[in-house]
């Protein structure tokens, strides 16, 4: 009985190989990364940190540019016509004792007029007309 389980001889061989080439490459990844030197600190933080808009837009064909900031006009358009008209159908829904109605409204009113919506969108815009150097097209009611 002094013999052990060929398969479970296996098994134990193949973590032990496993756990020394995961430690192995990983002392091979920390040992080649570079380290910055002083003046290539400023380059490093800003090619690490980037931007919500700019993230998004990686993989953004500037073909579509003037489609897609017109869409943003319009949208930013949409929401200051329609916050004025949802204020008007609360108020009538309170009024007229529909409170889990107003309710919803409200909820509405409160997510389109959060001041991050409009700059979510024109931070949008921005990056899209730095990156494909277009001005966003006049937009007609």
């Amino acid at each position: 009985m002094g013999r052990t389980i060929p398969s479970l001889q296996k098994l134990l061989v193949a973590t032990v190989a496993t756990g020394a080439l995961a430690l192995g490459t990983a002392g091979v990844a920390g040992a080649s990364a570079p380290t910055p030197t002083a003046g290539a600190t400023a380059s490093v933080a800003t090619t690490a940190h980037t931007t919500w808009a700019a993230g998004r837009l990686r993989h953004f064909s500037c073909a579509r540019a003037p489609k897609a900031l017109t869409r943003i006009q319009k949208a930013e358009a949409a929401i200051a016509a329609g916050l004025p008209r949802l204020h008007a159908a609360e108020s009538k829904a309170t009024a007229a004792g529909r409170t889990k109605r107003a309710a919803r409204i409200q909820k509405l009113i409160n997510r389109l007029g959060r001041p991050g919506a409009a700059a979510r969108l024109q931070k949008l815009a921005t990056a899209i007309e730095a990156k494909c150097n277009v001005s966003a097209p006049a937009v007609t009611p």
